[in-house]
């Protein structure tokens, strides 16, 4: 096993584009809201079921997928889900009613969440703990940066097609990937370590890895701070744009910026995962996220600083999304290296049920203002350090 393997390598960038299924698949026909209403002649409610949709089929396929994975090898259950991917994809571009739209989002989620829970557990087949982290920096900026960027994407897109035309990029992103998936992607888990477990051994799997108080922390912890970058996927654009008047263009931008954070997480993590160790590293990202987080609910409080010191916050907040994602998932991972398909799905579950959740509140409870966001980023980041420090506690030697 490389200890200290090249982010640039083919393997490691394969297995990154698997997570970005995802966030593009949730984030680039955004835009295409208004025009599905009186494209398919529904209501802007339901055009919202087809993204909550998305993300119960996300959350709920992952546990699926895990179990399935450890028993079967990771490539069949990998190459299944991307294919489902594709021809709902195809269904999505081609249907008729809001009705039909729902029902293919949901297939289309059952296929996505394949690529970002076995492309974890194939990282974590191939490398130890902290090469591990080091890759899974790589992995949360793509899941990062593409939903942020995704938006402007899908905008593109809509200049020049109709929505259709979105979900036909969607569908060759997908052929991309089983195209990766088949030459460039070899099997990581060979017949010997692979399990014999049955549905109800594959259930019990679960509950071992429930009563792991260790291995709870880390993936609660994981899922808090990914909340926090939920939280501001949710409310930014109506602190943006509603509250401070910014265009839909330049809104655009701030979005983006915040691709520089993750990218500094990133940088960050990997030079000093070789000296410190990844649970050090946790250590260090639960701090900066609950510190972020706490100046970013001040600010909002206050209304000092304004737009500027609001986006300068957030900002603050994305490099930590980075710390603790990678080095949470690695850590957790590591405790099972048997079973990391199982113990990938269950993580993955728990940071987009969470995120969603999160999500979701910071737009039933908006009051006018971005404290709501700013509260729900601070929560986050401050029970990201309190799991950190009573369920994992003292980092490993």
């Amino acid at each position: 096993m490389s200890q200290r393997p090249s982010i640039l390598s083919g393997q490691v960038l394969s297995l990154a584009v698997l997570t970005m299924f995802a966030p593009l698949s949730v984030d680039m026909y955004l835009p295409a809201f208004p025009t599905l209403v009186k494209a398919l002649n529904t209501d802007a409610g339901q055009v919202q079921l087809t993204l909550s949709v998305f993300f119960v089929g996300f959350a709920v396929a992952q546990l699926v997928y895990g179990p399935l994975s450890d028993r079967f090898g990771r490539k069949l259950p990998l190459n299944v889900g991307i294919g489902l991917y594709i021809a709902a994809s195809i269904g999505c571009a081609l249907a008729t009613s809001i009705e039909a739209l729902i029902v293919l989002r949901f297939l289309q989620s059952l296929g996505a969440c394949a690529g970002m829970v076995l492309a974890r557990a194939m990282i974590r087949d191939l490398y130890g703990k902290d090469a591990a982290a080091h890759i899974m920096s790589t992995m949360i900026f793509i899941t990062g940066a593409a939903p942020m960027l995704a938006p402007l994407i899908g905008g593109q897109i809509l200049a020049h097609t109709d929505w259709r035309g979105i979900f036909w990029v969607l569908t060759l992103f997908g052929v991309a990937c089983l195209l990766v998936s088949t030459l460039r992607i070899p099997e990581s888990l060979p017949p010997e370590r692979r399990t014999s477990h049955n549905a109800w051994q594959m259930a019990l799997s679960y509950g071992r890895l429930f009563l792991d108080l260790r291995f709870v922390g880390y993936a609660l912890c994981a899922g808090s701070v990914f909340s926090g970058m939920f939280a501001y996927i949710s409310g930014s654009p109506f602190v943006f744009i509603e509250i401070y008047g910014v265009s839909e263009q330049a809104y655009g931008l701030f979005f983006g910026f915040n691709v520089l954070g993750l990218i500094i997480g990133g940088i960050v993590n990997s030079r000093l995962i070789p000296k410190l160790g990844s649970d050090r590293m946790l250590v260090l990202g639960t701090i900066w996220a609950m510190a972020a987080g706490i100046l970013l609910l001040a600010v909002t409080v206050t209304g000092f600083g304004g737009l500027p010191l609001i986006a300068l916050c957030c900002f603050l907040y994305m490099p930590a999304v980075n710390l603790v994602g990678s080095n949470a998932v690695a850590g957790a991972l590591s405790e099972y290296p048997h079973m990391a398909g199982t113990a990938s799905a269950l993580i993955g579950t728990t940071q987009f049920g969470t995120g969603a959740l999160i999500g979701a509140l910071v737009a039933v409870l908006h009051n006018g203002t971005a404290v709501p966001m700013g509260a729900a980023i601070a929560a986050m980041g401050t029970s990201a350090f309190v799991i950190r420090v009573l369920l994992i506690r003292r980092p490993t030697p």
